[in-house]
């Protein structure tokens, strides 16, 4: 029985924002041609991410300008409203974007814009498909092994693999990439429904509590998302991944209860993500590169997301382009050397944000971000 192969020069695993990113900066300016495979159906409820206006620059490069995007793709964002380290409230972006226009991205919006123009270009996208082996054979190109649910089982060869599988970094993990894990930080949260009627303005409330930390904010079409960030032991001694556990949690808070006071919650289990700060080091492997979360995950309080996973995506995009052409892994040592230094960069300006809080010294949450690079 003869074996399906599909021959492609770049292979990207993971479909958000950073794939569809070095996707684009690879069709646009590369004769390369682009594999993009997506394990999800791409039917979750994504959480819109708070952005500065600095994200049109990395559209532009990818050739979409702001009104290509459809209408309400980014809402404007008022009010963002911190109760860190005092009860008093102090108006604040982020620990990374203090001033300028801000908006609040429809994430659906975005993200099927971005898949859209990666087909438009000429690149193949396949969502509800899983890739289940990765071989590097001997002149350094891929065999990964590919599911799909409606289709047999094919092989895929590629000249590059490119690892966008957000902060799981799945593909690193199984190709022996090297990562190192700063902390153990978890989101427990839910979806909820404000209802219909309801005009609220586009907010984000943060608030600090013993265990950790709150994050609200108001989604499109009604939505609002509420996040408890706390440590997994934590999780698991509070048991936060029940309801029950979770809201009693949420009226002891003395701000984000009220957010929440009349809003439907879309489920009876709330998630329970990953959201730990951690690097991850692809250079000593040939032919492959880690982008977005995968590359290197931030805190979510440094709204970093969006942003570094669109700039990490272009900025491989484009050693992918030399290290093909002369045939070198000199190109993934610069983007390693680069990510570690911005890395560190951003692990004191975090440190120096979590010890803002002082009102809880002995909880194990607080103690824990109050040592050097923790």
């Amino acid at each position: 029985m003869n074996e399906n192969i599909y021959k492609i020069d770049v292979l990207i695993v993971g479909g958000g924002p950073a794939g569809t990113s070095a996707a684009l900066s690879l069709l646009t300016y590369s004769e390369h041609t682009v594999l993009l495979i997506e394990q999800s159906n791409l039917e979750q409820i994504r959480v819109g991410e708070h952005v500065s206006a600095s994200l049109f620059d990395l559209t532009n490069y990818l050739k979409i300008e702001k009104n290509d995007f459809e209408a309400g793709s980014f809402l404007p964002a008022y009010e963002n409203v911190s109760f860190w380290g005092s009860d008093l409230p102090t108006s604040v972006n982020s620990i990374y974007m203090t001033e300028g226009s801000t908006f609040q991205l429809d994430r659906e919006k975005f993200d099927f814009k971005l898949i859209e123009e990666v087909v438009d270009r000429g690149g193949t996208f396949l969502p509800r498909t899983k890739c289940t082996k990765f071989v590097q054979l001997e002149d350094k190109t891929w065999k990964v092994i590919v599911k799909h649910p409606d289709k047999e089982a094919f092989s895929v060869h590629a000249n590059y693999l490119v690892d966008a599988t957000g902060r799981n970094a799945t593909i690193c993990r199984q190709v022996g990439a090297s990562a190192k894990k700063m902390d153990a930080l978890m989101g427990v949260g839910f979806f909820f429904d404000l209802g219909e009627g309801t005009n609220l303005r586009q907010e984000q409330l943060l608030e600090t509590t013993e265990f950790g930390w709150w994050y609200v904010a108001q989604l499109p079409k009604n939505k609002v998302v509420a996040t408890f960030f706390t440590d997994a032991d934590i999780v698991s001694e509070q048991q936060l991944n029940q309801q029950a556990n979770w809201n009693a949690l949420l009226q002891q808070t003395k701000q984000v209860k009220y957010k929440l006071k009349g809003a439907s919650s879309l489920s009876s289990k709330p998630w329970v993500r990953n959201a730990a700060t951690q690097i991850s080091d692809s250079s000593t492997i040939d032919n492959f590169i880690a982008i977005g979360d995968a590359a290197a995950a931030f805190d979510p309080i440094s709204s970093m997301g969006i942003g570094f996973a669109m700039t990490s995506a272009c900025h491989a995009a484009k050693f992918i382009q030399e290290q093909l052409s002369a045939k070198t892994n000199e190109e993934s040592l610069v983007y390693q050397k680069s990510l570690f230094k911005n890395f560190e960069n951003y692990l004191s300006i975090r440190q120096q944000f979590y010890q803002k809080e002082k009102r809880w010294l002995s909880s194990p949450f607080w103690q824990r971000r109050n040592g050097a690079n923790n």
